[in-house]
């Protein structure tokens, strides 16, 4: 029985790592170097529905090494870029998703929306920081051009990861 267990579990995370790869790539551009991916729509429904807290970490790091070589990252692009700092924080906030829905709070929704958001804040911690590295820009300038456009878009993320994951609950439990 363990065995089957831990073959489900390979093969779970093969599959997400492979909607990653793929959801990863595309991006959907609104004008003035303004571009929507859905990577963290993933990296959150992955961080959500793992099994352990190192599926997250192997889901995430698999991406941020294939992504260093193949063109998988947002726009089909590869390698280090300004932005390579939001795909580092995939690799921390995957695991942090983890542990943050095992809080002890009963209402899910509630519970996955804390996670979301707490880990949301991480990533733009690390992205921008990156991002500020990378440009030689002061982090204000660094959060003004990577996270104040994405705002909105993020919170429609999470509601929506959240909402996938419940109904994904609901399915398989």
């Amino acid at each position: 029985m363990e065995k089957t267990n831990t073959i489900r579990r390979i093969a779970k995370n093969a599959i997400m790592l492979a909607m990653l790869c793929i959801i990863g790539m595309f991006s959907i551009p609104l004008g003035d170097n303004i571009k929507v991916s859905l990577q963290l729509l993933m990296v959150f429904i992955i961080g959500l529905t793992v099994t352990t807290f190192y599926d997250g970490i192997i889901i995430t790091g698999l991406y941020l090494l294939l992504g260093l070589f193949a063109p998988i990252y947002a726009g089909f692009s590869a390698g280090v870029t300004p932005t390579f700092g939001f795909v580092i924080s995939f690799v921390v906030i995957a695991p942090l998703l983890y542990f943050l829905n095992k809080l002890p709070i009963k209402n899910q929704f509630v519970r996955m929306a804390i996670a979301c958001v707490i880990s949301l804040i991480v990533c733009y911690f690390i992205g921008s920081l990156f991002l500020a590295l990378y440009l030689h820009l002061d982090i204000q300038k660094a959060l003004l051009i990577a996270v104040v456009p994405y705002v909105p878009f993020d919170i429609a993320k999470i509601v929506i990861a959240v909402l996938v994951v419940s109904i994904l609950n609901k399915r398989f439990n």
